[in-house]
């Protein structure tokens, strides 16, 4: 690979100069500040009302000593008792309960002024941020011949790309690009979607079900198993199909360096338990796509596919979008039979294949449920379907075979898996109505955590409660994560706009360039990871029954990525109390240049987090 790639600032950053947006719920500031242990920043995102005054952003002493870090001034710190500010337009102080959105010619004449140090820190503007238009056309010309011109894919690739992808088209022949795909896409699109599979015990009725003794592959209520001591370990990712040097490095390093550039054999003792994938394999999930990017078959443009990791005992997956752009045959047909239960002694293939999209991992502590939000976000005549409604089958599923209800007994801890969002910061539209089915199962109030993908990025949110908008007047109380890095290209983009009405706690912005002449665009790139969990025995009631560990890859200092030693960014501990709502126990960010948000004077205490401050008392702070 000549391909090298570098650390970089955020495009946007400057020392000497905020970045800000506005709307008209919430006024945001980035601040990036140093330390001198550190050659990287340490971004932290605030967030005011969106009528704050100037008064209310300058008496926040955080805020003023993030800035006095960010200057590029060199100094030695003053101390935070003596910090002060006040805010210049034009040389002008200005009256301290003026607000900050009535000011006219921000970017070009406001000035914050940081005393005593006399520092002055200007503000501009967040914007989207694109490619360089002409850098893009020189790439377009340069990627011509490789676009998927018959049966979605490349016909011939340059001899440097090892697998069936390259990240950086990815960038342009997705559905988010410029639709360069579009010829296999309406090939293999309009046609009837794959039939809706369900387990044998939901075809069964009344005292037919009830005389039968159901085996896990019948009805999709799987006992997990891990070792003596009770510990089982999951690793997780999402978005991760798309047949790329970063898709194989993170299978590799879910596995604990596991060689995925062949098939795997048989388990070894550093493998997980189980591997579990939140769906999206691209561009269209072809039966051919998925051969390539999931089950290692060559295709003939590159030299090696890539190989979905199986775990000791078991792999899972559940579908994306994506896997239904082409009705979902690669997925049901292809996917889903080398997939599902397996005997550690042969990994080759499952003993009991996947047989439905939507599962139960338990034990006696949680129940980890993987539903499928995919089959409906098919949509015949747009891309996506965005009222998301769970399958009639797989809700009947969830309230006569798991028996969740509003009145259910059982108080173990509730893990939900979805391809999509239940949340976003970022201005995607949230998706209500599958988050309001689920809720009308579960007790009032009943807290869950629930992990997602589609958004490709890695982002944590603090615990709230959906809006109803239906009749129902059912809301989902929840922790949420996205976890949806592990494959696609992750683009920088502009500040979160709806951090502070999402409770967005902190999420990963850190990038890289990709260099050499064979790169044929420098763009920023974020870090492609993956998730492990380990669940074990907890000492006592309500104590840490689940760990969960997020990680990223790394690079090594000749600028390749590598599956060695992958980077840790956030550790967590959950419980369960008696009443089976989930627990943050702690929280701990390992890596400080994660992007921190901090809401301030909301009205509503809980979605008040600021350095000293965390809404859990037990937790570490952020």
């Amino acid at each position: 690979m000549l391909i090298s790639r570098s650390r970089c600032k955020r495009p946007q950053y400057r020392c000497d100069s905020i970045e800000y947006c506005l709307s008209q719920s919430q006024l945001t500031f980035l601040i990036l500040s140093r330390s001198k242990s550190s050659k990287h920043a340490h971004p932290t995102l605030f967030t005011f009302p969106g009528n704050a005054t100037l008064k209310l952003i300058t008496n926040h002493k955080d805020f003023i000593k993030c800035t006095e870090k960010q200057s590029h001034v060199q100094r030695s710190n003053v101390p935070e008792a003596e910090l002060s500010a006040h805010f210049e337009l034009d040389g002008v102080v200005l009256d301290e309960n003026t607000q900050f959105s009535s000011i006219e010619n921000i970017a070009t004449l406001l000035v914050l002024v940081i005393l005593p140090l006399n520092d002055r820190l200007h503000f501009h503007k967040t914007e989207e941020i694109d490619l360089n238009v002409a850098a893009l056309e020189k790439h377009r010309n340069k990627i011509h011949h490789r676009l998927p011109l018959e049966n979605g894919h490349r016909l011939k690739s340059h001899k440097i790309f090892k697998y069936p992808n390259n990240s950086l088209d990815l960038l342009f022949d997705t559905l988010h690009g410029q639709l360069t795909y579009l010829t296999g896409y309406l090939k293999s699109h309009f046609v009837e979607r794959h039939q809706f599979t369900t387990y044998l015990i939901q075809q069964y009725k009344g005292d037919d079900k009830a005389k039968r003794e159901w085996k896990e592959w019948e009805t999709g209520i799987y006992k997990m198993l891990g070792d003596e001591d009770g510990t089982i370990n999951i690793s997780v990712a999402s978005d991760w199909g798309a047949g790329t040097l970063e898709s194989s490095l993170v299978a590799s390093a879910m596995m604990n360096g596991l060689d995925t550039t062949v098939q795997q054999q048989q388990a070894t003792p550093n493998l997980p338990h189980y591997s579990i994938h939140l769906g999206d394999i691209y561009y269209v999930g072809l039966p051919t796509e998925v051969q390539h990017c999931c089950l290692g078959v060559k295709p003939h443009w590159a030299e090696q596919g890539v190989f979905w990791p199986i775990g000791q005992n078991g792999s899972f997956s559940i579908p994306g979008n994506h896997e239904l752009y082409s009705g979902g045959y690669g997925y049901w047909d292809y996917f889903l039979p080398r997939l599902g239960l397996f005997d550690p002694n042969n990994l080759t293939k499952p003993i009991h294949s996947q047989k439905t999209s939507y599962w139960v991992l338990e034990n006696d502590y949680w129940r980890v449920i993987g539903l499928d939000t995919g089959y409906d976000s098919y949509s015949l005549l747009s891309f996506d379907n965005s009222a998301i409604r769970l399958p009639d089958e797989l809700m009947d599923w969830l309230k006569n075979v798991v028996g969740l209800n509003p009145d259910m007994t059982d108080k173990r801890g509730l893990l939900f898996f979805s391809h999509h969002q239940v949340v976003s910061a970022w201005d995607q539209k949230p998706y209500t109505a599958f988050p309001e089915q689920l809720a009308s199962l579960l007790p009032d109030g009943r807290t869950v955590l629930y992990l997602w993908g589609h958004e490709h990025r890695l982002s944590f949110y603090e615990k709230q409660t959906t809006r109803p908008i239906s009749d129902t007047k059912k809301s989902l109380t929840f922790y949420g994560r996205c976890v949806g890095n592990s494959g696609f290209p992750t683009l920088a983009t502009e500040l979160p706009i709806k951090a502070r009405e999402t409770l967005l706690l902190f999420y990963d912005d850190r990038l890289y360039k990709v260099d050499g002449k064979n790169a044929y665009i420098n763009i920023a790139l974020g870090f492609n990871g993956f998730v492990s969990m380990k669940f074990v025995k907890p000492k006592e009631f309500g104590d840490t029954s689940l760990f969960i560990h997020y990680k990223t890859l790394s690079l090594k200092k000749d600028g390749h990525l590598t599956d060695e030693n992958p980077t840790l960014l956030v550790n967590e501990e959950w419980g369960v109390d008696v009443d089976g709502n989930v627990m943050l126990i702690k929280l701990q960010t390992v890596n400080e240049e994660l992007t921190k948000s901090v809401h301030i004077a909301n009205k509503r205490k809980e979605l008040t987090l600021t350095q000293d401050e965390f809404a859990c008392d037990s937790c570490t702070t952020l």
